[in-house]
């Protein structure tokens, strides 16, 4: 948790700098994440999760980040085969990421990103019960930027916020962007 608020003091830090220069931008997407089935039996599962994005551009090549999310669309199923149904999703997950583009001409700008996230996932099993787990791993991923125009942006990008102890959360997101 100390790590995780390190970051987002750093992340703040370069916002405020990015603030300064008329680069701050906010965004709100929608993502198509594919987990690993530990819990109904098959091989994966998808959830689709909204994602809340605060940021700073410090120049063309560099920005800092933070994300917050959760699960629109849970998994529910039946568990490992039995006749008990549960429903899965992350309650939350949020990070700090660090933001790297590539000099580009054009209205489409690829960049990497990477940082830390945290989150916590929850199970309903029906019958009233309920099971939870905190997580937290190094993120990374790669994405694009496409300027619509000077102050909207859409945005595609795949992400791995986690990768650890065998369990994946990880895929596709789509957003939309407004620097001011």
């Amino acid at each position: 948790m100390q790590r995780c608020v390190a970051a987002l003091a750093a992340v703040a830090m370069g916002m405020g700098v990015s603030v300064a220069h008329g680069e701050a931008y906010v965004s709100l997407g929608y993502g198509y994440h594919e987990q690993d089935d530990r819990f109904f039996g098959d091989d994966r599962f998808e959830t689709g999760d909204l994602i809340a994005k605060l940021g700073g551009r410090i120049n063309r090549w560099f920005a800092v980040e933070m994300r917050g999310g959760s699960t629109l669309n849970s998994n529910e199923d039946r568990l490992n085969g039995t006749p008990v149904k549960g429903e899965y999703r992350q309650k939350y997950f949020y990070g700090a990421y660090v933001k790297l583009s590539g000099p580009n001409a054009t209205m489409a700008t690829p960049y990497l990103i990477g940082g830390y996230t945290e989150g916590k996932e929850e199970m309903d099993v029906d019958g009233g019960g309920k099971v939870s787990d905190k997580w937290y791993d190094s993120s990374y991923g790669l994405g694009i930027d496409f300027g619509v125009s000077e102050r909207f942006d859409v945005n595609v990008e795949y992400m791995f916020y986690r990768d650890k102890d065998n369990v994946t959360l990880k895929g596709p997101a789509l957003s939309a962007s407004w620097t001011f």
